[in-house]
């Protein structure tokens, strides 16, 4: 058998290579040289922990409701005579909103009025021979039944009267209805029957009123906060500011009340506050962002909110320790307010940490303060 000695001689050599490569891979980490260039520091600003009042704000996001939105009906059968309102102006409780065609209920208020004088002359006829007939009873000229039908055709005509008298009252209602009037202080919107539409009684709808002075304002917080905003309405009136995005618009108002249960799939209950919106500040549907100050956290360590960050096992902070490198430390929070963090546990007064660079640190790197400073008052 012929040996094909070069083809050995090439699996040798890959043998002797791979040998070399597994005993190298073999070599502990700490014996292979490493670079040992230090770190440069980065540069940060810090700002010291401290030990102040803070105060408890819930914060959340709501839109605006109108305290009461009400669609106004004509209350009889007719046409818009007349809209007596500007679109989009302010109105007050009572004021003529529209005119509906009032022909229909005038005519009906001057059959009953000539029903009402017919009977009543009648009545008086009836009247004067039931005084008549009673003395001819008396003296013996008409018999006991014939004194006891000229009474009783008396009552008729009485109830008669009565009741063309209540359809007078039903007629001049029926007339005072032709005048649509605003239910409520608020805003018109647009009309929603022309002149000339015809509506049908308490159906058809002519315009909506909004009223916005006091205008609510409704937002949903956590069940977990539902006891703490209890306990503050039971102690006083918890003030609220809601703020327009984008716009110096920022009015204080209350809470007025809470819904009557929690919306299980969100985990989270609505809460209804009222504001005077007197400078109508404030529209039906407008966004607005939304502070709710419970209280105050006494003697609590605070640090600015933008020292907090945000990882896979919760808060945590940039500690700056005395040879200038950093510690991440994980941290419990008690809530935000007016920019700073409510430290709970995991950090002490005094204790200095990162508020900005903080995107270029990880555990024991080295940093260069660019500015430090202690919390505002």
């Amino acid at each position: 058998m012929k040996l094909n000695w070069p083809l050995m001689a090439g699996g040798v050599a890959i043998a002797v290579l791979a040998s070399i490569l597994y005993s190298r891979s073999m070599v502990p980490t700490a014996l292979v040289p490493v670079d040992a260039t230090p770190l440069p520091a980065a540069t940060v600003s810090v700002a010291t922990a401290e030990q102040r009042d803070l105060p408890i704000v819930i914060k959340s996001s709501g839109r605006a409701e109108a305290k009461a939105s009400v669609t106004v009906k004509s209350r009889l059968d007719g046409q818009v005579a007349a809209i007596l309102f500007t679109e989009g102006s302010l109105v007050h409780k009572g004021q003529i909103l529209l005119r509906m065609d009032a022909a229909p209920a005038q005519a009906q208020l001057r059959q009953s009025s000539a029903l009402l004088a017919r009977d009543r002359a009648q009545l008086d006829k009836l009247q004067a021979d039931s005084g008549r007939n009673t003395e001819l009873f008396h003296q013996g000229f008409i018999s006991k039944s014939g004194l006891g039908q000229t009474e009783a055709d008396l009552h008729a005509a009485q109830a008669t009267l009565k009741a063309v008298q209540a359809s007078i009252d039903s007629a001049q209602l029926q007339l005072n209805f032709t005048n649509v009037v605003a239910p409520v202080d608020g805003v018109v919107g647009a009309a929603l029957l022309p002149v000339g539409g015809a509506a049908k009684a308490n159906d058809t709808a002519l315009v909506v009123v909004n009223q916005v002075t006091p205008i609510h304002v409704a937002f949903a917080i956590a069940e977990s906060e539902l006891d703490r905003v209890r306990s503050a309405m039971a102690k006083a009136p918890v003030d609220v500011i809601a703020t327009v995005p984008g716009t110096a618009t920022s009015v204080t108002g209350q809470i007025a009340f809470l819904d009557n249960a929690v919306d299980p799939s969100t985990g989270t209950i609505m809460i209804h506050a009222i504001f005077a919106n007197v400078d109508r500040k404030l529209t039906p549907g407008q966004y607005a962002e939304v502070n709710v100050t419970l209280g105050r956290r006494e003697r609590t360590i605070v640090v600015p909110a933008a020292a907090v960050e945000s990882g896979v096992d919760g808060p945590f902070v940039f500690v700056v320790k005395a040879d200038a490198t950093v510690e991440i430390r994980l941290v419990k929070l008690d809530g935000q307010a007016d920019g700073f963090a409510a430290v709970a546990s995991g950090l002490a007064a005094g204790e200095r940490v990162v508020t900005d660079g903080q995107s270029r640190l990880r555990a024991g790197s080295p940093v260069r303060v660019a500015k430090a400073g202690s919390l505002a008052p």
